[in-house]
């Protein structure tokens, strides 16, 4: 998108100010980590809370490089139901086959931006004059953008047309999520405030004022993530949101995720879990995420990848694409869990 130019004693265009000044080298590092959703799923907040190492050495981010028509999920929706009290050595085992897992499906979203410059412009912007690079800083100003969707995307509740699917999407109950519906599978709902047990119509995620229910409406909400060791290992939710909390907090006392400290995001924590405020989130939202259960997957090449730069035809320009090939997927939607309708 063009924007105005600056006036002073000269005009300020693209050109004179990446030729000029100093462009950061991390700007795309940075462009992901400047959305918490962004870095949780693909960057360093994710990176921590796995903390594991890939094949290739890398931190484990919670991206996966999937390929195939569309990316399957293997689920479990339900348990074996074979084992059972005896009377006695000769009494008869069960037999029951556990047939309890099933595969779910989703379809790759694809979404690209354009890098275009100019033969004239990548001519001046050489040599001695190239105090920074014009291609680079346009590289990096089409990758930002292109974060900058996808976590908006993540974080949507009204559907964005052929985007990634959201996270209020994933965490439900009573509806069909990857080809599956809460109705028919009773362990594929997400729990909210509700017991556990609620039948999927009558599961509700409403909370209300946050000053005379809010801190009993998380706890709700965490206990119908958790199951033993299993618990939500990250919070996400709006600014305003982050701020009751936060002062609710008894005065002295430090509620502060250390690991999140050490990677340079000094962040409040409820219970073992650190809480970040992203500004795509909906309002009235707050989402008890478990990233073990759910991630993004992405085709080779397309998270954020520039393809070849080539000639435009009969024309003195270039032109690249930064590709964005992948979707979110939830492998166990009742490890997940949100709350909406918060107020002051």
């Amino acid at each position: 998108m063009a924007i105005g130019s600056v006036s002073e004693t000269r005009i300020y265009d693209e050109l004179l100010v990446t030729t000029a000044e100093h462009i950061h080298p991390g700007i795309v590092e940075n462009s992901i980590n400047s959305h918490p959703i962004a870095s949780i799923l693909f960057g360093r907040i994710g990176a921590a809370l796995n903390s594991s190492i890939g094949e290739d050495g890398a931190p484990n981010t919670g991206a996966e490089s999937v390929s195939g028509e569309s990316i399957r999920v293997n689920v479990k929706l339900g348990k074996n139901e074979s084992f059972s009290w005896l009377s006695g050595g000769f009494s008869p085992i069960s037999m029951d086959t556990s047939d309890t897992a099933r595969g779910t499906r989703s379809n790759f979203k694809l979404g690209a931006g354009s890098v275009v410059i100019s033969g004239s412009e990548m001519r001046k912007n050489s040599g001695d004059a190239a105090i920074a690079s014009l291609l680079r800083h346009k590289q990096d100003d089409t990758v930002s953008s292109a974060v900058d969707s996808v976590a908006s995307a993540l974080l949507a509740t009204t559907a964005t047309p052929n985007a990634v699917t959201s996270l209020d999407d994933l965490i439900g109950a009573n509806d069909s999520v990857q080809g599956f519906s809460g109705n028919t599978f009773a362990n594929w709902n997400s729990r909210g405030i509700s017991a556990k047990g609620t039948a999927a119509a009558s599961i509700s995620f409403d909370s209300g004022s946050f000053a005379s229910r809010g801190a009993s409406d998380m706890r709700a909400a965490w206990v119908g993530a958790e199951e033993g060791s299993i618990k939500p290992n990250v919070i996400v939710t709006t600014d305003l949101i982050h701020q009751y909390y936060e002062g609710s907090l008894t005065p002295g006392v430090r509620y502060a995720s250390t690991k999140m400290g050490d990677i340079g995001f000094g962040e409040l924590q409820f219970k073992t879990a650190p809480i970040f405020h992203d500004p795509y989130c909906a309002t009235g939202y707050m989402y008890f995420l478990n990233t073990d259960y759910l991630g993004l997957k992405h085709l080779p090449g397309a998270l954020f990848d520039l393809s070849t730069m080539e000639r435009g035809t009969n024309q003195d320009a270039f032109v690249a694409h930064v590709l964005f090939e992948a979707n979110l997927t939830i492998s166990a939607r009742k490890y997940n869990n949100k709350l909406v309708i918060i107020t002051a």
